[in-house]
Formats: structure tokens, C-alpha cells, sequence
């Protein structure tokens, strides 16, 4: 039985090589990567010296420190945010953790300077084993910070 060929059109719509589309995926890669890096480094740049301090001082307690201002809202407090992961619940020991926030003053003063916010927030979270997360979070306003003399204002 012979095939009948007539009808069928061959296919002549251009082709790409495989090495070109491998070579197009790991340069979009390497874009993608390189503006995460550069969003990473604006965003938390300014924070770096900060988080290093914290990190020597309070030994895996993992900061994350981040700040500013919500673009869209512009009448919203100028905050400065730090995280801390502690290694017990954070709700139990008050002086301990207002030595922590105390110290936590100093620093962000030393290598950051906080006359520049509003309001210097501060979580604690301890995350225990095979159950939730138990948090806390302490908020301190700049302004009394700056009455109390243990912050420099801002130079406008």
C-alpha cells in the first residue's frame, strides 16, 4: 500500500538551535539574578553596618533590619524595623527584654542613627520546634528616645 503524500505540506517555519535557546535561558538567568542582587543591595544596604552590630552582639539571632516609609503613604511614621530571633519565650523575662531593646537603641544609634524615624519597632521571635512561632513585638517612639538624650535628632 503506497502513502499518499500529496496534501502534506512540509513544515518551513524557522527554527532556533538548542544551543541558542540553552543559551538564552542562562541569560535570562543571570538578568534575573543580577537585578535581585542589585533590588537586595538598595534595599539593604543602608542597614548593613546595623545588622553586622546586632549580629555581634546578640550571636545567632539572625537580625533583619529594614526602614523607611510606605511610598504610597506618604503621611505614614518613618520606621525603623528590626526582627531578632531569640532562643526563649520572649514574653516571659520584661527585663531582659528591655535590656535587649536598650541595647538595641544604642546600636541603631552608633551605626545607623534613628533621629532620622518616627518609631524604632522591634519583633522577638522564638521559633519552637515542631510548633508555632511565639512572638513580640515592642515598639519605641524616636521622639521620646530624643527627650530622654539617648538619641541625636535629626539635622533637617
Amino acid at each position: 500500500m503506497a502513502a499518499n503524500t500529496e496534501g502534506i505540506v512540509p513544515d518551513e517555519s524557522p527554527r532556533i538551535s538548542g544551543v541558542w535557546v540553552a543559551g538564552g535561558l542562562l541569560l535570562l538567568g543571570a538578568a534575573f539574578t543580577l537585578v535581585l542582587w542589585l533590588y537586595t543591595e538598595v534595599h539593604t544596604g543602608p542597614f548593613r553596618d546595623l545588622r553586622d552590630a546586632i549580629h555581634s552582639e546578640f550571636p545567632r539571632s539572625v537580625p533583619q533590619v529594614e526602614g523607611g516609609q510606605k511610598k504610597m503613604h506618604k503621611g505614614t511614621p518613618r520606621i525603623l524595623r528590626i526582627t531578632l530571633q531569640v532562643h526563649s519565650d520572649p514574653r516571659e523575662d520584661d527585663q531582659l527584654v528591655t535590656g535587649m531593646i536598650d541595647r538595641l537603641v544604642s546600636l541603631s544609634e552608633e551605626h545607623h542613627g534613628l533621629g532620622g524615624y518616627d518609631v524604632l519597632d522591634v519583633y522577638l521571635v522564638w521559633f519552637r520546634p515542631e510548633q508555632k512561632a511565639v512572638s513580640r513585638h515592642e515598639q519605641r517612639e524616636v521622639r521620646q528616645l530624643v527627650e530622654a538624650g539617648l538619641v541625636t535628632p535629626a539635622s533637617d
